[in-house]
């Protein structure tokens, strides 16, 4: 379930065979990200909605670097280059953008969260407060 799994091996959109609207080789979901966090597993949580939804809350350890801002603060991210990065955002759609984004700048460990912050807090998971 994380990314030492064979079920998490690294794929692009064309080697797995979901359908056309599925982003499966990009995700994770929810409950894999929990389990990635009680195992201790070294990754970089990385939320890319607004600023205004940051301040509003967020997933406990997570840096914040918006969409729209990850063009120009992409080199941010470059001492992460080698570690697993999970990004999320509210549903799950801005995140895939991001995923693909930063495997195309490079970072080979990348994946959405699925369903995004509203599924992390419907499945009852601490949603704490920004570090």
């Amino acid at each position: 379930m994380g990314y030492d799994d064979p079920s998490m091996a690294e794929t692009t959109p064309n080697s797995a065979s979901p359908s056309s609207t599925s982003n499966a080789p990009w995700e994770l979901t929810p409950e894999d990200v929990v389990e990635l966090q009680r195992r201790g597993d070294d990754f970089l949580l990385l939320d890319c909605r607004s600023g205004e939804e940051w301040e509003s809350g967020g997933i406990k350890g997570a840096i914040s670097l918006p969409l729209q801002q990850m063009s120009t603060r992409c080199p941010e991210l470059e001492p992460h280059r080698k570690r697993p990065i999970v990004i999320y955002c509210r549903t799950g759609r801005r995140s895939v953008i991001v995923a693909k984004f930063l495997k195309l700048a490079g970072f080979d460990h990348v994946r959405s969260m699925a369903g995004g912050y509203e599924a992390w807090t419907s499945m009852n998971t601490t949603a704490a407060g920004n570090d």
